[in-house]
């Protein structure tokens, strides 16, 4: 063996694994393969498109449409990296308006699956059949099929343990599969669409205006929650619609921005929507909307990362603020009340992309304590010697020698029950004699069947039927009935949201201690009273509700005395 063979480092790596990075980078889970296999049904120019999936993706996707089909060469070359019919020349880059232009999806997604592809053009007598497996081929044949084209995809890392092993739980992935499947149908109203899990018919979209499809995806918005928004600039054209504050619902998490149709996220032009709602919107709230921007092609590149979720704009500042100053029209042509100064633009210049969304607002600092601080008898158990005295229905004064207490039955109630399901603490189920039911998305269907083993620890049972509803059997014990249709309703809130709220569980201990109080009047026993007076200064914070609402006042002799003073 030579001296230079024995010092060469660098191979040239085998097509087999070329291949598999390449799908690193394009199949990162099920829902980049659904993605990648719908754009190219819309790209063929298909009216009617067809996604099954099965067990979240792992174990089938099947996408399907009755677009052009492909001749018998071009299902052939279409397995091969970086063999496109979209893409000529190096000048074609910057006039691309189709979706999946890169030219190694099918590629990367062969590579670590078994592809099967039935393609028939409409013209041909015969269709062709290929069928791959981890990157070889294993056949091709002239086949009888329906013109249009199927692709078939099973077991998606199956050789790759560790890609496999990464992937989330079945409901997640199908989570995932779900919010790729929306953000294709928004922006194509006039395609059918149907999607299919596990044999069961989720989704039936078929061709309607934008605004239909959008309020068919959202059931729970009201006509007259969508505000039309349709205009053109110089570098530009805007459509679609807009929730105002009013309707947008607190646990919303996102806005939907397109630009040539291609969902994607562009932090500068988010944030300058963003700035627009924020003073009408809970802290953690983001507007929601569905916006598409028609940019000239040569203007906009969306080959900044594999998934095309990105995209760099030549006109960023100029276009950001058009879009902000377009948006804030069409608000203020709505009917919802807006406060003068803010339809006033600002007078100050082009504002800049931010390269990330502003953090959170930090939360209110905690009130202060009572001025007297409490004695250390407090904590303790209440003396033989309690006395007390239920005021209004509501309020309890108690005589613990030598303190004296006054407190709110109500806030006391509401502060132990929310550090109690805050906690997590166990809670037994009550059933209800008349379940509560509501129509749910797939989307909040998927969300919730994820949510099931932490809210049945929580006393919540809750059946997920396929047709599109949720129903509830049973709240936690010492609830009422009457909270039964609220908490569905909150449950529905937090799982429209694509993203998680991560202080969902707080949310939910808060939701349940406020609709969960018993109501006035009050009727209490001593052991009651004991019982409610512990269990408030075994709280964390015993002297405010969840709200920031006082409690309970001590009354020292000095505050005695001011009264009267």
């Amino acid at each position: 063996m030579t001296t230079d063979a024995l010092e060469q480092r660098i191979r040239v790596l085998p097509e087999s694994i070329i291949n598999q990075i390449a799908a690193g980078e394009v199949v990162l889970r099920p829902a980049s393969v659904l993605k990648e296999l719908g754009e190219n049904a819309i790209d063929a120019e298909a009216s009617t498109i067809s996604l099954w999936t099965e067990q979240g993706g792992k174990i089938l996707i099947q996408v399907s449409d009755d677009g052009i089909g492909m001749s018998p060469i071009d299902a052939e070359l279409c397995f091969e990296r970086h063999a496109t019919s979209k893409i000529q020349s190096a000048q074609d880059l910057y006039r691309i308006l189709t979706k999946g232009f890169r030219g190694e999806a099918l590629a990367s997604i062969a590579a670590v699956a078994e592809v099967e592809l039935f393609t028939r053009r409409p013209q041909d007598a015969l269709g062709t059949h290929v069928l791959m497996a981890f990157g070889q081929k294993r056949l091709t044949e002239p086949v009888r099929c329906t013109p249009g084209t199927t692709v078939i995809v099973r077991r998606l890392f199956h050789r790759l343990p560790v890609r496999r092993k990464s992937l989330r739980s079945d409901l997640t992935e199908h989570r995932h599969n779900l919010q790729e499947f929306l953000r294709l149908a928004y922006p194509h109203p006039e395609r059918h669409f149907r999607f299919y899990h596990n044999q069961t018919l989720l989704y039936d979209l078929s061709p309607a205006p934008l605004l239909e499809r959008i309020l068919t995806l959202h059931p729970d918005l009201p006509p007259k929650a969508l505000l039309p928004l349709e205009e053109e600039s110089p570098l530009f054209r805007v459509y679609g619609a807009l929730v105002p504050p009013e309707y947008t619902p607190s646990t919303n998490r996102e806005g939907f921005l397109f630009v040539n149709r291609r969902y994607i996220r562009h932090p500068g032009l988010q944030q300058a929507i963003y700035q627009l709602y924020k003073p009408f919107l809970p802290a953690e709230t983001r507007p929601l909307y569905w916006l598409f921007l028609d940019i000239p092609p040569d203007q906009a590149d969306i080959n900044v990362t594999p998934s095309k979720t990105e995209v760099r704009l030549l006109h960023e500042l100029e276009i950001r603020a058009m879009l902000s100053s377009i948006v804030r029209r069409t608000l203020a042509r709505s009917t919802w009340t807006l406060p003068t100064e803010w339809l006033q633009p600002s007078p100050a210049t082009l504002p800049s992309a931010p390269s990330a969304p502003p953090p959170a607002a930090a939360p209110p600092p905690p009130r202060p304590l009572p001025l007297n601080p409490t004695p250390p008898l407090a904590s303790e158990k209440p003396a033989t010697r309690l006395s007390f005295l239920v005021m209004h229905d509501r309020y309890l004064l108690l005589h613990l020698p030598p303190e004296a207490w006054l407190i709110d039955l109500v806030g006391a109630h509401e502060r132990i029950l929310y550090e109690k399901h805050r906690q997590g603490t166990p809670a037994s189920p009550q059933g209800l004699l008349f379940p509560v039911s509501a129509p749910a998305t797939p989307l909040q269907l998927a969300r919730l069947a994820e949510l099931l083993p932490e809210l049945n620890a929580q006393g919540i049972h809750i059946e997920l039927r396929e047709g599109r509803e949720a129903v509830l059997h049973a709240i936690p014990a010492g609830l009422p009935p009457s909270a039964g249709t609220p908490l569905l309703d909150f449950l529905l809130e937090i799982a429209q949201t694509e993203a998680l709220p991560p202080d969902w569980r707080e949310g939910l201990a808060r939701h349940i201690a406020r609709h969960g109080v018993p109501r006035p009047p009050y009727t209490l026993t001593p052991e009651a009273v004991e019982t409610l007076w512990n269990a408030l200064c075994a709280c964390e914070e015993p002297n405010y509700t969840p709200a920031g609402h006082r409690i309970r006042f001590y009354l020292s002799p000095e505050a005695l005395e001011k009264l009267f003073t």
